[in-house]
């Protein structure tokens, strides 16, 4: 038996199918972030979870949540793995880099927890405010981040300029928020341990001189919520000339 489709109910169905088909990807999840005309710190934390002066570093570490002026990274390290508990988040090129910023800083000794702000040894957080100090001058760099959720990670998108003279490398990492671990072996045996800003993935970029590098970059699927923070720093000197970060993008 033949049916008769009007002309007006033809078109709807076609419109509704094309609806369809372009919805999800119109509503996919996109945010960005713009540094401002002021250096926004960056500290940058190396610990480990088999460091036992590390958990009141972290502490104050997850406390910067709430500041929305600063950017954080908690960088774990794999060399104290050796002494009973190892440390599920660390990266043997976590502790490279950290061995590699001490001497860009002039320093000899690696040791956690070590706090760096703006790529420079910091003891202060032991006490007070150690941002207190720090000299929120005209930035030198400018980073534009976005980022977007699909159904392979995070696709993340970076447009970067810096000062003509000193080499400079852009930095891109990925953190998750609400870690914790119960740890059964070594120093912190018996505690539950609380992580934020947790670095899963990071990857650098050299940029280029006298011209703005852009780039594009992509992280697996989080295990936990968090973000991603850039930062331009200076290979000479371990400098950090500009940093930003941004939360994953709400749901839509």
């Amino acid at each position: 038996m033949n049916t008769f489709e009007s002309p007006l109910a033809a078109r709807t169905a076609q419109a509704l199918l094309l609806f369809a088909l372009v919805t999800p990807a119109a509503h996919a999840a996109e945010c960005t972030a713009r540094s401002g005309p002021l250096q926004t710190p960056l500290v940058e934390l190396y610990t480990s979870e088999g460091c036992s002066s590390c958990p009141p570093a972290e502490r104050w570490l997850n406390s910067l949540k709430h500041a929305d002026d600063t950017v954080a990274l908690a960088y774990h390290v794999d060399y104290w793995d050796y002494i009973g508990w190892a440390d599920r988040f660390a990266a043997p090129r976590n502790s490279k880099r950290q061995r590699d910023k001490v001497s860009l800083a002039g320093g000899r000794t690696v040791y956690t927890p070590q706090i760096m702000i703006n790529g420079h040894d910091s003891h202060a957080w032991r006490g007070g405010n150690p941002l207190g100090d720090t000299a929120r001058a005209p930035a030198l760099a400018h980073i534009e981040l976005t980022t977007r959720q699909t159904s392979t990670g995070t696709a993340v998108s970076v447009r970067a300029t810096a000062p003509a003279g000193p080499r400079t490398q852009l930095v891109v990492a990925r953190y998750e928020n609400g870690h914790q671990s119960r740890v059964k072996a070594g120093e912190n045996r018996g505690a539950t341990l609380d992580h934020d800003f947790v670095v899963r993935d990071w990857t650098a970029r050299t940029l280029p001189a006298n011209t703005p590098l852009n780039a594009e970059f992509h992280f697996l699927p989080a295990e936990k919520p968090g973000g991603v923070a850039a930062f331009v720093e200076d290979l000479r000197s371990g400098a950090v000339l500009q940093a930003v970060a941004l939360a994953d993008c709400p749901a839509r």
